[in-house]
């Protein structure tokens, strides 16, 4: 009853739908639905507000996609102010200068084209900091011409960044010429723009870069004079710049000003210049001062003084500041500076050589957490470390994490794991941080393949691991182990892995390597593998290996014991074609074989080892 006479809601108009609809598709990192949707609409650049379509060209422009955005900017009707300035403001944000002058020559040309203060500011700010940057006269013309060419008054902003602009490129004498002329129009009341805490700001800031105390100290009076209120930035902009060019005293003419409260960054600023001087006493004086006045202290306060004491030898203190640092868990809190790593290489090093690398891991990882930037010599040092202490798996955690990062462990952080891994037996793992370090480009010693290949060896079910390690070992020229190769052959045999062996077999031959194939012809014929052992045995006639008669009549027993004689007569055969000394059989396996066959109802066969028989008989009488 209560809402009987409510108006019922008006549809929503069909332009505020497909900007809704647009924004909503915007929100994703992938355009493709945006710009389907944009390309399904009926006259969508005379359909969507200008506020849909800004968006749109910012999100393209971002995208680095600045093709698209430029063309979509070209088929916009009437192109708005507000929107060049987007397209201006994304191109130069990344990096695209030629492209931004190009629109905006084209902008220009248009009859209706209507830059303001906003296209002034952009390109004042974009043109500053592109490389390479605008000349000082060129941003000058370019604020003159502007607004005298389109009638708008340039604001506040506009001022402030044509200062930063001359201040950054170096042009001091412009920038304290334009500094003044604005001090002094607005005294004279003709300034529609006064001078406010930016301006000075900046203008002191230029003067403390170049060590120019002196005159940082003036604009500070001047502003003070202006009835302009300094604020926490120019203070600590100046209590850097005087810290920097070593004017300890302005700095505690500053401190005692009754308007300033010094906060984090001023205490940070005072701590890097005692360091600096190594005055490390002074600087943790200061840190000790934060704690009375109740000033956080970030990420920085601690890295600063911890760095500072253990480069004075004073680790034990530096500990009791780390245990601090993550008992308060400082690392953890957002906002501010990123801690940088390498400032905290020295307490890792230290914590690392003393059993303590648990504690360091737990520090660096806080460090990484706050994705401070990565640092090759604190990888290597707690990589190390674990090691030391014997837990190489969060060693090689480290490795996996410098991989994924970009960064490669070198040949002394991969040994250590793989000799760790080694020693405790867990070969697998052993060979698998040996692959990885081979796909980064490094060599490890001959040393160290042949200690990896005979812990697998050691190691029950690695056969297959041993005869990758072999075949890479091959590939990459490294010598091989004659023991060692014997039993990988011997190893796969074991595991069934016939195939592999003979092609591991082939492989060490081919390269002018050999194996101890008497030995493994004889493991095999005890093992009752007396198939493997021929085909070995006739490998080693084409390979003009003389096993010796022993072997040969070895494995002929053996074939014909386990009812193989068509597999005996065979070797037999190719023995005496090959006409070397391994084809005199013993006696006894001559007349076994004959036997074997003559039961199997190969006469022909039998007949033929007969009749070598005979003449084996015959010259044995001869010598005789």
């Amino acid at each position: 009853m209560g809402t009987a006479g409510k108006p019922p809601a008006q549809p929503e108009s069909a332009s505020v739908a497909a900007a809704r609809k647009l924004h909503h598709l915007l929100r994703s990192r992938d355009l493709r639905p945006a710009l389907e949707y944009l390309s399904s609409l009926p006259s969508p650049l005379t359909l969507l507000p200008n506020h849909a379509i800004n968006a749109l060209l910012r999100a393209l422009a971002a995208a680095g996609r600045v093709r698209a955005a430029t063309d979509l900017f070209r088929r916009i009707p009437a192109p708005t102010a507000h929107s060049f300035n987007s397209l201006l403001s994304a191109l130069l944000r990344r990096g695209r200068t030629r492209t931004a002058n190009a629109v905006l020559a084209a902008f220009l040309r248009s009859p209706r084209a209507t830059p303001d203060a906003a296209t002034l500011n952009t390109l004042l700010h974009g043109l500053s900091t592109a490389s390479p940057r605008a000349s000082p006269p060129a941003l000058v013309r370019l604020f003159r011409f502007l607004p005298e060419t389109y009638a708008f008054a340039p604001d506040a902003i506009s001022y402030n960044s044509l200062l930063v602009a001359l201040c950054r490129a170096g042009d001091l004498h412009a920038a304290r010429k334009l500094f003044d002329k604005m001090r002094v129009a607005e005294k004279d009341c003709k300034a529609s723009v006064s001078p406010n805490v930016i301006t000075y700001t900046t203008m002191i800031k230029a003067y403390c870069v170049r060590g120019l105390a002196d005159e940082a100290l003036e604009v500070f009076n001047m502003m003070a004079a202006d009835g302009v209120a300094p604020n926490r930035i120019t203070y600590n902009t100046m209590i850097q710049g005087f810290c920097e060019a070593g004017r300890m005293e302005l700095v505690k003419g500053l401190l005692e000003t009754d308007s300033f409260k010094p906060d984090t960054c001023t205490f940070n600023t005072l701590m890097a210049a005692h360091c600096g001087e190594g005055r490390i006493k002074e600087a943790m004086e200061v840190f000790g001062q934060m704690a009375e006045l109740r000033v956080s202290r970030d990420s920085a306060s601690y890295s600063m003084v911890i760095r500072a004491l253990c480069e004075n030898r004073e680790f034990v203190k530096a500990e009791e500041l780390v245990d601090e640092l993550l008992e308060k868990e400082v690392l953890k809190k957002r906002g501010g500076c990123v801690p940088l790593i390498a400032a905290y290489n020295p307490v890792f090093v230290y914590l690392c050589e003393n059993g303590k690398a648990k504690k360091a891991r737990i520090l660096f990882g806080q460090l990484l957490d706050r994705r401070s930037k990565v640092d090759f010599a604190a990888f290597k040092t707690l990589i190390l470390g674990h090691c030391k202490e014997g837990d190489f798996e969060e060693g090689y955690q480290l490795v996996l994490s410098m991989l994924k990062r970009d960064l490669v462990p070198d040949d002394e952080c991969y040994i250590a794991i793989v000799e760790g891994f080694s020693q405790k037996g867990r070969m697998k793992i052993a060979w698998e941080v040996l692959h990885r370090m081979l796909n980064s480009g490094l060599r490890p010693s001959t040393s160290t393949f042949h200690s990896v290949l005979l812990g697998l060896l050691k190691k029950e079910g690695c056969a297959k691991e041993a005869a990758d390690l072999i075949e890479i070992m091959l590939e990459r020229k490294i010598r091989q182990n004659l023991d060692l190769s014997t039993n990988t052959i011997d190893a796969l045999f074991k595991s069934s892995l016939n195939d592999r062996a003979y092609k591991v077999i082939t492989s060490l031959y081919d390269q002018g390597y050999y194996i101890k194939m008497e030995k493994l012809i004889g493991d095999l014929c005890e093992e009752k593998k007396f198939i493997e052992a021929a085909e070995l045995t006739l490998f080693s006639l084409q390979k003009h290996h003389d096993l010796g008669v022993s072997v040969s009549s070895t494995v002929l027993d053996g074939l014909c014991t386990t009812g193989r004689a068509s597999d005996a007569f065979r070797l037999f055969y190719e023995l005496i074609e090959s006409g070397s000394s391994s084809a005199a059989v013993e006696p006894r396996s001559l007349v076994a074989l004959h036997h074997a066959l003559d039961e199997d109802g190969k006469t022909k066969e039998a007949d033929f080892v007969a009749k070598q028989m005979r003449r084996a008989a015959a010259k044995i009488r001869e010598t005789v």
